[in-house]
Parts: structure tokens; sequence; C-alpha cells
């Protein structure tokens, strides 16, 4: 079995959750409220920008030029794709110069990309693939499973389009080999599914925190927590 056809398994209540979650749901249903999903794109866009980071960060630890030139093509279509996606949903939705300069991580983006930095830092190339890998892999697959469904508000048209595409689906296939190359040449294999476990975790927290527009002082402590603030 491969490491990416074993890890898949391992996680899959993460994925179904992902899956099943109201929000992913509301998407390709058209059905989620516009204030969740601006959101979750400025959530969304400070999660890409450093993830294109943690990529740029792995290319100067590689070793092979394969490699190399892989983080770096992958940063730069993310900032193309995605991060423009990004910017010409943000006119849509209005979002002012002063939302965007106020905006505050929540704590489930701020984890997740500790996360990253935390691994592409501390560890090995493979360890910061591992936990990289969960983002586009668990986005193809909700492209792929809902690619039939035709959601009436544009903006969720165009993000289920962007990741339903055949050219995300042609470049998952050379992530997951690149894993499992990896992965046959690691000593500790099971530290990379650790990493790549809990990246499944903060995407489906990801799905959350945008459904319960999630902040540093709601629902974090049993007693009301902003007054003292």
């Amino acid at each position: 079995m491969t490491f990416c056809t074993e890890v898949r398994q391992q996680t899959d209540a993460y994925w179904q959750a992902s899956f099943e979650h109201p929000f992913v749901k509301g998407i390709v249903e058209g059905t989620l409220p516009l204030e969740n999903f601006k959101y979750y794109m400025l959530q969304d866009a400070y999660y890409l920008k450093h993830y294109t980071k943690v990529l740029a960060l792995a290319a100067a630890k590689a070793e092979h030029d394969e490699d190399i030139q892989y983080f770096l093509r992958t940063a730069q279509m993310i900032h193309d794709a995605e991060l423009e996606l990004h910017r010409t949903t943000f006119a849509t939705l209005g979002v002012t110069e002063e939302e965007i300069a106020q905006f505050q991580p929540a704590p489930a983006a701020y984890n997740y990309i500790c996360h990253m930095y935390q691994t592409v830092h501390n560890e090995d190339v493979p360890a910061a693939f591992a936990a990289i890998l969960p983002c586009p892999w668990l986005y193809v697959e909700i492209g792929q499973l809902y690619k039939a469904y035709k959601p009436s508000e544009p903006l969720y048209a165009q993000w289920l389009a962007l990741y339903s595409s055949d050219d995300f689906l042609h470049m998952l296939d050379g992530q997951k080999n690149m894993m499992d190359r990896f992965a046959t040449q690691h000593p500790k294999r099971d530290e990379l599914a650790h990493h790549f476990m809990k990246s499944c975790y903060y995407e489906w927290q990801f799905w959350e925190m945008s459904w319960t527009l999630q902040n540093w002082t709601e629902g974090v402590y049993p007693y009301e927590l902003t007054s003292h603030l």
C-alpha cells in the first residue's frame, strides 16, 4: 500500500466530515449566507499568503532540483490562480481596504498556519510536504465529488469550477506521486503520517471556523469573556 493510500484511509473521518460539513454543502447547494463566505475568503487569503511562504521555505531546504522547481511553481500558481480568485471575490463582496487592514486571523486559521511553519522550520522537506498536501488534495476531492452541482450563487459556482478543474486534478496526481516518493525514502514514515493527520484535522476546523464565524472572544470560556475585554 502506498503512503498516500494509507494516510487517506487513516484520516477518512476528517475527510467525510469535510464533505458533509454544512459550510461546504452550503457552497455547492448555493445556500450558504454570503456573510460566511466573505469571512471564509478573508481567512483563506491569509492562509494562502502564508502557504506560499511555506512553499518558498521548503524550496530553500530542498536538495533536488525537481523538488525546488515544484515548490516554486506551486507558489506562483497559487498566487496567480487562487489569490486572483480572492481579489475578484473581494471586489464582488464589497470588502473594503479598512476591513483588510483590520483583519485578524481566527484561532483555527492561526493554528493551522503555525502547524505548517513549525513543520517546515523544524522538520525536513518530506515532513513539510506531508503537512501541506491535505489542503490541495481535499479541495480537489470536494471539487470532483460535487462537480455536477450548479450553485445559483455565481461566487459559489466560480469557487466550485476552480477546484473541480482538470488542471487541479492533474496537479494532484503529481503531488501524490511526490509524497509517495518522499515516504519511500524516509526513515520515519509514522511521523509523516502524523503531520498529514494534523493538517486534515485543521482543514475540517477551517470549515467549522467559517460556519460559526469563530473569533477570539466567543465560546472560549464558560463565562462571558467579552465583558472583561
